[in-house]
């Protein structure tokens, strides 16, 4: 059942239509007279920031099957460093066993020293619990096994709905040069907590990945391309470009994220 405005699933969501109903919203949720003011011209405008003051400290979750997310979380204040390979196998054992109860999808996976990038798409609209149980199983293994305690990560994980064209092939590029933007290696070929390895020489893992879109356009010549693709620095996209890009909810083009906006961040 979807929720509405009131956040009480019971209560029918209904059409904000008239001047009255968003004054009675800028009551209901306490909201600036300035910003209700001030976004009356725009129902859609006054809406999208009525969901950016409500959820400021918790973003919006989009649950969909069509595209892949981009998924990083990090430990908490980024200042607890992973034993890398230790926690690499933990790691993989968590995922697959995510994979099996919800069903996701996993294409792509660095673990950094202390946050991780995951590429990959849900084909069930529960990609909220199916990250909630990862983290949780990842955590509490990892924990265990150095003998630690407390929370190891430092917030929610975020996600980003990629476009499965040129930025898509940007943000692949993106994650599995990240170790070397870092200075923990000089070629992605050397970083062994990721799935590089895989998709370019053929080499086993300890997770059973899933293929993408990529597969279906570059064939056999898949691992010859993801070396070029990850060997060469992003063509029409910067590292910062795609960075800015991937903290959006959406990573696309103009069109894409329009589509997005209208399918999931509808005036109810």
């Amino acid at each position: 059942m979807r929720e509405s405005l009131s956040g009480h699933p019971s209560r029918q969501a209904r059409l904000v239509s008239s001047k009255e109903d968003i004054d009675e919203l800028g009551r209901r949720h306490l909201v600036p007279r300035s910003v209700v003011s001030e976004s009356f011209g725009s129902l859609l405008t006054f809406w999208q920031r009525l969901c950016m003051f409500k959820v400021m400290a918790r973003p919006l979750r989009i649950l969909q099957t069509a595209y892949p997310y981009h998924l990083v979380c990090r430990t908490n204040n980024q200042s607890f460093r992973f034993n890398q390979r230790q926690a690499a196998r933990i790691m993989f054992k968590a995922l697959t066993e995510t994979m099996e109860k919800y069903q996701l999808l996993v294409h792509h996976v660095v673990l950094m020293s202390n946050h991780y990038h995951i590429l990959a798409t849900a084909t069930e609209e529960n990609l909220h619990r199916a990250m909630q149980y990862f983290n949780s199983r990842f955590a509490v293994r990892f924990n265990r096994s150095v003998g630690r305690t407390g929370h190891l990560w430092g917030d929610r994980y975020k996600s980003c709905i990629i476009d499965t064209d040129e930025y898509y092939l940007a943000c692949v590029r993106y994650i599995y040069r990240n170790p070397i933007r870092a200075g923990m290696v000089e070629a992605a070929s050397h970083f062994p907590d990721s799935t590089f390895p895989f998709w370019a020489f053929g080499k086993k893992m300890d997770v059973q990945l899933a293929g993408d879109h990529l597969v279906l356009l570059w064939g056999k010549k898949l691992p010859e391309y993801v070396r070029i693709l990850v060997q060469e620095e992003g063509k029409g996209f910067s590292d910062d470009q795609v960075k800015k890009g991937l903290r959006k909810m959406f990573f696309g083009s103009a069109d894409f994220i329009q589509r997005m906006q209208e399918a999931h961040c509808r005036v109810f």
